[in-house]
């Protein structure tokens, strides 16, 4: 099991083995699953890669990871969202939008009491 700390890149290109389909075609399905067990297998057509076999786990670990850091941006982006945050004071509003604070003041009044 895979077990690191944090975001890490657990498949690094050393971890990948670049396969021409034919050569995966020869060797069966059962090797090629076989391979991938240890390591990520990308198959290729004249050199491309068109396909990829990989470890149930370790596309489990990946899709937690891509979890994580989408939680981990999601957080960030919402600490820097807070920190811009500015509150504008009704006497702000009022004077953005030509409107007389004590008219508003005195109708929020109106509103409360008919409540």
């Amino acid at each position: 099991m895979h077990n690191c700390t944090g975001l890490c890149n657990h498949a690094s290109m050393t971890d990948v083995l670049r396969m021409p389909i034919a050569t995966a075609a020869r060797k069966g399905i059962s090797a090629v699953a076989d391979e991938a067990e240890s390591q990520r297998v990308v198959l290729t057509r004249l050199g491309r890669p068109v396909a990829v076999v990989d470890s149930a786990e370790r596309l489990d670990d990946d899709a937690r990871l891509v979890r994580e850091a989408g939680r981990m941006v999601l957080d960030a982006a919402s600490r820097v969202a807070v920190s811009r945050m500015r509150f504008f004071s009704l006497d702000e509003v009022c004077g953005q939008l030509g409107l007389d604070p004590a008219l508003v003041r005195m109708r929020a009044e109106q509103l409360a009491d008919a409540a």
